[in-house]
């Protein structure tokens, strides 16, 4: 019986290392994907957490993300917080598409990059600041004109 419980477990073993290594990017190849995929201005945020003006971090369980393909922005994210001046009815928060201006990404040494741009849409004006660090870890900070601003943590995703 040890003998046989000995070779299921090495057999597991075995099974479990290989899924994980096939699955996995070194951190060359992740930092690799990061810089090429914000040269090229085409990258996707998967959000997992945000932080509201003066609340608590709060984990979010849907599909929320922030979306950079070259000049344009797809922006699904929350948002919490008080809005000082809206349109009558229903608000967008922070779910819309929109040009972007003044984008501006630099390299922040060997933690990654900064991305900062502005927005606009029919309701507000928007500055987005985005902390991608060479992990494909990210942060987005966003400010509005009318709005208390608001933080996000997630993580690069790569098709």
């Amino acid at each position: 019986m040890n003998r046989l419980t000995f070779i299921l477990s090495a057999l597991m073993l075995v099974l479990l290392t290989a899924c994980h290594t096939g699955s996995r990017l070194t951190k060359e190849e992740m930092a690799q994907q990061v810089h090429s995929s914000i040269e090229e201005r085409h990258f996707t945020i998967a959000v997992d957490w945000m932080r509201p003006f003066g609340g608590m971090s709060r984990h979010v369980n849907s599909n929320y993300e922030l979306k950079i393909n070259g000049d344009e922005m797809d922006s699904y994210l929350p948002y919490v917080g008080e809005a000082y001046r809206l349109p009558y009815g229903a608000s967008k928060g922070l779910n819309f598409k929109a040009e972007i201006r003044n984008y501006n990404a630099t390299f922040a040494g060997s933690n990654g990059y900064l991305i900062e741009y502005d927005v606009t849409n029919d309701e507000d004006v928007f500055h987005y600041r985005i902390n991608i660090f060479t992990s494909g870890k990210a942060v987005i900070d966003v400010w509005a004109r009318d709005r208390d601003p608001i933080s996000f943590q997630g993580e690069m995703v790569f098709q």
